[in-house]
């Protein structure tokens, strides 16, 4: 391709070997004189184009003996290659051990001009290493000369150290049961690593001892994957869970006598075939049935490569060590002899076809195949003889050609005639163990035998046992250092080791070889103690011990250089014993990678970070520019000007394109500044539909039988919190769009009935439609400078032509007589492919548009065409008058689609501009081919639009999103759920928009227009006359919510602060501002209805978003907080005089944000008279309550005058709670709670005891969970007035105290005090019930009515009239307010976020004390804290894809699942099916939907995939390590790829022209441009990075602190301790 050719030409000539000289056998000189003949000089890249490079200094280099190194490889197809390619590959290095190794590490040397950096390289070359010393600066690892050598900087020893121990782990088994300690570490050569490991303890009672306490089975696990990591990860996942799956059915079918060893050696066997078969036999029957590639890819993965396995079960009680070995991985067994020395014992055998025993058995089970083992390997290819995977050599030939042929694969070999030829059935040994003798076990994958020999890694363990007995470390525990001392003598001088009387090799076992092709000393004294954790000792040397700068060197090898080299590795070392029996494993931190990290970096700051901070600190505007248009402002109540205030009608959907707006602007992927003055956003045509799409499409409330509803396909992908880079998919029909089909479908369907939606109709089918991708970002130090990229990629199997018509425009501020007729704004042709917009406000801006590359026969490029017109009202068109402009709102529809010349003004002139880029030669875009627009907005008057330049800066806008928001969630996850975080969070950002609302102006109308009906004002909202908006705010739904609702907005902000604490604070505090809460100190709830009553969580957020700021940012707001308390104090106060009339404390409220969840409409008076008192209502009054008192509390540690309010609200929430259950205080009164049920329920009342409860179990009942906090004793003790407060309470009130509080007297984990609504007794009551999964717990959630009312409704019959409750899954079925929510039975994140909450909360008072069973009939009891994660994981089952392939939000749609342009992307729904999962509603309900973000970021890196059993936490060690040891590169994630779209033929610059390659599944195609060197001055992050060493420096410190977090929270997983556990207390209450 034309770009690459010339970028590659420009990369050899900035790659030029720097700073060598020849000695006598190097070949440096000879690459150099390559490039600069006749020259042999220091050269860089500045003095290549200006003057004649100094002398160089002269290193000398004497060259060792050459020594082989080569790789077993398990690949057929790579052996032969690699065999040639290895065995000529020669390890050498300067100077001599004894003189050369200290000068060769250092990193300057001065020079006569002063100090020059000098740093030591590795030159790999095809056949052979060498080292050597560069001079100068810049970066040395994309250098790569001519004949193939590549240059990496040399680690130094203390960079090759941090990189040895970065993922050791060890750990004191403090349990008593014959196990003291274990190490573990791994080093990866490939990329990602193929190894695999997996540690679980399982407590076993064996029939008849339930009563004694329970014995250990401790399983360790070593998987050697090839071919891929897919299968060692599958190992690590399940092995274990199914050899001890089949072990327990052993072990009770056998009684209370102890099974032989002949069925336990069977169990283990049965578990490794049971999983082989899974892997490799039953996933091509799923494959096979699903018939979708998607599905087989992932699903065949772990069949295609293959994995050994090495597992080691320990049975506490016989003392019974059990080895089973699939494979070549390795156990010994280190044990003390006689002579005081140690002696190695195999445990297993290498089982390859170089073991006689394994080639004679395959030769027996296949007779006549005389190439069943050649050379050494199974049909001459795979050197395993057993191993997991590897379905190649076990599927049938009809099998592998059927699949081969319907999805992807490899032919069958033409050898395989009678397979299966490989196995997983074990090999399984068993050995006694002595663990008062000091025994040790050695487990490692076939990488370090290939180094080390039995004998030296058993002697190396005891020479290193020998040098921690002596120094007596600090990480040793007593008893540990007790065992070995009482085990071992004296020191010895070489390694303490018994010899090998036996031949190497001639047991079949693997004798190292690369000690000798390295030429490495066979002498002990190579070796070398230098490491705390014995893993990583023997690791250092195998690579070369005392040897540094071999060690170096193998350490600086970059994949896939290394494997010719090393092969992964991965070791585990166990020790027996009888140590403390405390119960846990406890992480030895002195040999624990996170411990060796540093404790705090310096602060580093993203590139986003740095620009949130100038936004901030008011230096940069960067959030002037958003996506701020709404996606819909037909229809609001804002544009309702009728009489009857029916919105929906009043301004329908037909009205929008001729119609001008009053009160903002909608559109597709719309940008606007933060007053929504000047706009741009995109319309699109196909040539088949009657009019523009320019805004999207949906049914009103009343034409939706559930509702108002979009019917559009679009994705919020991605959008960073300054905006400045921003990415919208929108899914665009090549077939007429179905507007009538969708009408009249929708319309005849029933209540009882699904919503038809877009992707029904059948428009998408055979995939003819377009895939737009509209990016959007900013320059690097201009927040001012807007590009935009439209990149159209033709799914369909035909060509299709499209229009794609970007339009700026501004706002109609003009027609409504309040503004100066000189202030009107102008949009005007400037120059060629340029307009020039004026605005008295934002200044002048110019749009300039770049050619399109052609898409037909021609080669033509595109050009656009600017048309111009007003943004005025069609009057003409809507009401038959005379249009008072003569080129109005609607002139680009009539000009595109009709034809019409006239309708644009020819004087290139408006208020409304649009470049109408026409792909439509030769039938138009060709299938899988895309069309792509650039365009910028920009203040500079710049008449030329560099596209490559402008590509680079998206691209680098993108790096950087990708940057910002890893170091959001760093903890490893599974990838899709990464995916989904990422999408929450964009959704959040793109559902910011423009709310412009003054009352005044809006009710009595504008002095140019009509006067608005006498009636109206009457309508709605009459109250509200002081409000007057004009912000950025966050909206529920882009499309279906378009204006704000108070109690979602809190929801917000819990997401919002974890990416951009500043704007959720705004929100937060802009509610309770003058101009929006009410005199009376009411919230406004939304513009339906401002006066509605939501439930009062604002206060909650403002504490919990000061909180996480504080906790991820290190910032404490007390401005912020204090502000907002004290205008809280205003909306509590209309609370208690509003809603408690009668003071009793019980509390109505209204319907409170729950639509249909009771038995009548709890907005209105009830038909039975009385009044309706909510258990809802009072329980988030008492969650208000609390609320308050925390906010009280956190500001008077600086403010004392704040402890009086606190103890205002102390004693404020014990009468609220008092009231909920005893009322009065007389003995047989009624209350909220139902003792018989375990329930609370509403309840009707008519004075004095007459008091009837409505017993619908509903989240009504659940609610008052919410009223739970814990008082640190700390906190009390350092407020000593609120201290005497409560106890003077508790003493003169200790009637109601002591009913409430739980308690002073008896204080719970960590000595605090609870304050909650229930009592223990009563938690479990309602926990019963709500983890019930035939009442609440759904397997996605915990649902909004008990599924209990499926089949015993609740119904009362009133005056004639039957009012019911039944349980409703799914949409509604009733009309009850406007019939779009369901809280029948449907889940909703909001509701189920507070209840994980509430029990994290009540986790931090009872501890590991309380444990309740979940599910309940399980038998599997767990804390309070595990069941807040394990409803978390249900809720993130809602997205994330099963092991099926499905996400349950789908509905079982295949498109949505499986086709590979849809399956990645979501809709974030408003709430989900009570049993399937199924999303309901709104789809882009980012809002609390978006609280999912949240939940991933605690408690993702331990969430299991959709329907997976669940697993004890203590057998997950490791469950998702491999995500995080998989990019041991650096602590950023791989950033996407820069696209390689098409650019025009006519751009002036010739490197910005390229040919066009396929696609891939988002546009992007995978072409990794990060070696070419920045354009046009312009300095990318990367760059930067590498140009400034403390930019670098500051990163990589950061890097490390992340890593060291990381770990430790690894480190939680593994020891069964909760995500959140040491977080929560300080997010969720004040401390001290």
């Amino acid at each position: 391709m034309r770009r690459a050719a010339v970028k590659a030409i420009r990369t050899s000539l900035l790659s030029t070997v720097r700073g060598f000289r020849a000695n006598r056998r190097g070949s440096f000189a000879s690459v150099y004189n390559r490039y600069y003949p006749g020259q042999s000089r220091h050269v860089s890249s500045s003095s290549i184009l200006r003057s004649p490079p100094p002398r160089p200094v002269v290193p000398e280099y004497v060259l060792r003996e050459p020594i082989r190194s080569s790789m077993y490889v398990r690949r057929a197809s790579i052996a032969v290659v690699s065999a040639l390619v290895g065995y000529g590959a020669w390890y050498s290095y300067s100077g001599d051990n004894s003189t050369q190794v200290s000068r060769a590490y250092s990193t300057q040397t001065t020079g006569p001009n002063g100090a020059t950096q000098t740093r030591t390289v590795l030159v790999i070359g095809p056949d052979e290493l060498r080292t050597g010393t560069w001079v100068g600066e810049g970066p040395i690892s994309k250098r790569t000369s001519d004949d193939g050598r590549k240059m990496v900087e040399m680690l130094t020893p203390e960079q090759a150290t941090q990189k040895l121990r970065k993922t050791e782990e060890s750990f004191f088994v403090n349990r008593g049961q014959g196990v003291v300690r274990y190490d573990m570490v791994q080093l990866p050569s490939n990329d990602p690593i193929e190894d695999d490991h997996h540690e679980a303890i399982v407590e076993y009672s064996s029939p008849g001892t339930e009563k004694a306490a329970p014995s250990d089975w401790m399983f360790w696990g070593v998987f050697d994957g090839h071919s891929g990591w897919t299968t060692s990860n599958k190992l690590r996942q399940t092995l274990i869970q199914y050899v001890a799956r089949e072990l327990n059915d052993t072990y009770l079918s056998a009684g209370t006598l102890t099974p032989s060893p002949e069925a336990v050696d069977a169990a283990i066997k049965t578990g490794f075939t049971r999983l082989d078969d899974e892997i490799v036999h039953q996933s091509v029957q799923k494959v096979l049935k699903s018939n979708s590639k998607a599905v087989a890819a992932q699903t065949l993965a772990p069949a295609l490569s293959g994995s050994c396995a090495l597992l080691s079960f320990y049975d506490c009680k016989s003392k019974l060590l059990r080895v089973a070995c699939t494979g070549d991985s390795r156990a010994v067994l280190g044990r003390k002899s006689q002579s005081g020395k140690w002696t190695a014992t195999a445990l297993s055998n290498d089982q390859t076809g170089s073991n006689p025993d394994e080639a004679a058995r395959l030769r027996k089970e296949h007779p006549g195949e005389d190439y069943v083992v050649r050379n050494g390997r199974v049909l001459g290819s795979l050197e395993p003889t057993r191993a997991f995977g590897d379905a190649v050599y076990k599927w049938s030939r009809e099998t592998a050609e059927r699949l081969q042929e319907q999805y992807f694969g490899r032919r069958p070999s033409p050898l395989v005639r009678t397979p299966p030829y490989v196995t997983a059935e074990p090999v399984v040994t068993t050995t006694k163990i002595e663990p008062e003798q000091g025994d040790f076990v050695v487990l490692a994958t076939d990488g370090l035998w290939e180094m080390l020999s039995n004998e030296e890694v058993v002697g190396l363990v005891g020479k290193w046992i020998e040098t921690e007995r002596a120094s007596a470390g600090s990480g040793l525990n007593k008893q540990l250092n007790a065992v070995w001392t009482r085990a071992f003598g004296s020191p010895s001088q070489t390694l303490p080791v018994e010899a090998n009387t036996g031949t190497e090799g001639d047991d079949g076992q693997k004798a190292p070889f690369r000690t000798r092709q390295w030429g490495t000393s066979p002498e002990s004294d190579r070796f070398v103690v230098e490491d705390k954790n014995v893993a990583t000792h023997l690791i250092r040397n195998a690579l070369g011990g005392k040897n540094q700068e071999q060690v170096s060197a193998l350490l600086t090898l970059p994949s896939p250089h290394s494997r010719r080299y090393r092969d992964d590795l991965t070791v585990q070392v166990i020790f027996f014993g009888y140590g403390e029996k405390t119960g846990k494993v406890v992480v030895n931190e002195e040999a624990t990678a996170s411990a060796n990290a540093p404790l705090k970096a310096k602060p580093y700051l993203t590139e986003e970070e740095k620009r949130l901070k100038e936004d901030r600190n008011r230096t940069k505007y960067w959030k002037k520019w958003g996506p701020y248009v709404a996606e819909r402002q037909w229809a609001t109540v804002r544009e309702d000007y009728s009489e009857d205030g029916d919105a929906w009608s009043h301004f329908p959907h037909d009205h929008a394109r001729s119609r001008a707006y009053r009160w903002g602007e909608d559109g597709i992927a719309g940008v606007c500044d933060t007053h929504g003055l000047q706009n741009i956003a995109f319309a699109f045509w196909n040539e088949k539909d009657p009019f523009l799409k320019e805004r999207l499409f949906g049914l009103s409330n009343p034409q939706g039988n559930h509702g108002e509803s979009i019917k559009e396909a679009h994705f919020h992908l991605d959008n960073t919190p300054t905006h400045t880079y921003m990415k919208y998919l929108y899914k665009y029909p090549q077939q007429a769009f179905p507007y009538e089909d969708l009408l009249k479908e929708n319309a005849r369907r029933t209540k009882e009935d699904k919503e038809y939606q877009i992707l029904d109709t059948g428009v998408f089918d055979e995939d003819r439609y377009w895939d737009i991708f509209i990016e959007t970002a900013k320059e690097d130090d201009d927040p001012d400078e807007l590009l935009f990229r439209v990149t159209a990629w033709n799914r369909g199997p035909d060509p299709a032509p499209l229009h794609i018509i970007p339009h700026v425009w501004f706002r109609n501020t003009w027609s409504w007589g309040r503004e100066s007729p000189d202030k009107k704004p102008s949009i005007k042709a400037y120059a060629e492919n340029m307009a020039k917009s004026t605005h008295h406000e934002l200044g002048d801006r110019y749009f300039l548009l770049s050619p399109s590359p052609g898409v037909g026969p021609s080669g033509q490029d595109v050009q656009p065409e600017l048309i111009f017109t007003d943004n005025d009202t069609n009057l003409k068109a809507l009401y038959g008058v005379k249009n008072e402009q003569p080129y109005v709102k609607d002139a680009f529809h009539r000009y595109i689609v009709a034809g019409n010349k006239a309708a644009v003004n020819p004087a290139q002139t408006g208020t409304k501009c649009a470049a109408t880029f026409a792909f439509n030669e030769a039938g138009g875009v060709a299938p899988g081919e895309c069309a792509v627009v650039r365009f910028r907005l920009s203040k500079r008057d710049d008449q030329y639009l560099d596209e490559e330049e402008f590509d680079d800066i998206i691209d680098r806008r993108r790096e950087e999103a990708d940057e910002f928001y890893y170091r959001i969630s760093p903890l490893p996850m599974a990838d899709d759920l990464r995916n989904i975080q990422r999408q929450a969070f964009a959704g959040m950002m793109w559902c910011k928009q423009h709310y412009l609302f003054i009352w005044d102006e809006w009710a009595n109308g504008d002095p140019s227009q009509p006067p608005p009906p006498p009636g109206r004002k009457g309508i709605r909202n009459s109250a509200w006359k002081h409000l007057h908006c004009d912000d950025i705010l966050s909206m529920p739904d882009s499309w279906e919510y378009p204006f704000f609702a108070a109690w979602d907005t809190s929801f917000h902000c819990i997401t919002l602060a974890m990416i951009d604490p500043d704007f959720a604070k705004k929100q937060l505090d802009l509610f309770t501002r003058e101009w929006y809460c009410h005199p009376n100190g009411q919230l406004p709830a939304y513009e339906w209805n401002f006066g509605d009553v939501n439930p009062p969580v604002h206060a909650w957020a403002t504490f919990r978003v000061f909180k996480i700021e504080r906790k991820l940012y290190g910032r404490q707001d007390l401005d912020f907080l204090e502000r907002v308390f004290q205008k809280l104090l205003m909306n509590f106060t209309w609370w208690v005089n509003r809603k408690d009339i009668d003071g009793k404390n019980v509390f109505e409220g209204g319907f409170l944000g729950l639509d249909n969840i009771g038995l009548f409409n709890r907005s209105e008076p009830l038909p039975t008279g009385g009044t309706l008192e909510q258990a809802d209502s009072t329980g988030w009054m008492a969650f208000y309550c609390l609320n308050m008192l925390n906010i009280a509390l956190e500001l008077a540690k600086h403010r004392r005058i704040y402890e009086d309010i606190a103890t205002k609200f102390f004693e404020h929430f014990i009468l609220i709670s008092d009231a909920m259950t005893f009322r009065m205080g007389q003995t047989e009164e009624k209350s909220l709670w139902n003792d018989e049920d375990g329930f609370y329920y509403d309840a009707i009342s008519w004075g004095g005891p007459w008091i009837q409860q409505l017993p619908v179990r509903s989240l009504v009942g659940l609610i008052p969970l919410y009223a739970t906090l814990t008082l640190e004793p700390e906190l009390i003790n350092r407020l000593p007035t609120f201290k005497k407060r409560v106890e003077w309470f508790i003493k003169n009130r200790c009637d109601v105290a002591e009913r409430t509080m739980h308690s002073i007297a008896k204080r719970g984990k960590g000595n605090r005090i609870l304050l909650s609504l229930v009592s223990k007794d009563r938690l479990v009551k309602i926990l019963e019930r709500m983890l019930d999964e035939d009442e609440f717990l759904s397997p996605h959630g915990i649902r909004s009515l008990s599924k209990y009312h499926k089949d015993h409704p609740y119904s009362m019959e009133v005056n004639g009239q039957t009012f019911r409750v039944g349980y409703v899954p799914g949409d509604s079925d009733s009309g009850l307010f406007g019939g779009n929510s369901n809280w029948r039975g449907p889940i909703w994140l909001c509701v189920n976020f507070l209840l994980v909450e509430s029990l994290q909360r009540f986790y931090l008072f009872f501890g590991q004390n309380l444990q309740v069973e979940c599910p309940v009939g399980s038998g599997d009891y767990m804390h309070l804290g595990h069941v807040s994660e394990e409803i978390q994981h249900r809720l993130q089952h809602l997205m994330a894809r099963g092991d099926d392939g499905r996400r349950s939000i789908n509905g079982g749609n295949d498109k949505l699942d499986f086709d590979p342009n849809w399956k990645d992307y979501l809709w974030f729904y408003e709430f989900f099916d009570g049993d399937s999962g199924r999303g309901l509603g709104a789809t882009h309900q980012c809002g609390w939907t978006g609280l999912i973000a949240r939940m991933i970021h605690d408690t993702g890196i331990n969430c299991r995939l959709p329907q997976t059993p669940r697993t004890p936490s203590v057998g997950m060690a490791h469950y998702f390590d491999d995500i995080f040891h998989r990019h041991d590169g650096g602590m950023t994630p791989k950033s996407p790829t820069s696209p390689r779209l098409r650019r025009t033929s006519t751009s002036r610059s010739i490197a910005a022209r390229s040919d066009f390659g396929n696609e891939s599944l988002n546009g992007d195609e995978d072409e990794n441009e990060s070696d070419f060197p920045t354009r046009r001055g312009s300095v990318s992050h990367g760059a930067l990075m590498r140009t400034d060493p403390n930019r670098r420096r500051e990163k990589e410190e950061a890097d490390a602190h992340m890593h060291a977090y990381i770990s430790q929270q690894l480190e939680r997983v593994k020891l069964e301790q909760s995500t959140q556990d040491l977080s929560t207390a300080d997010e969720f209450e004040a401390q001290p």
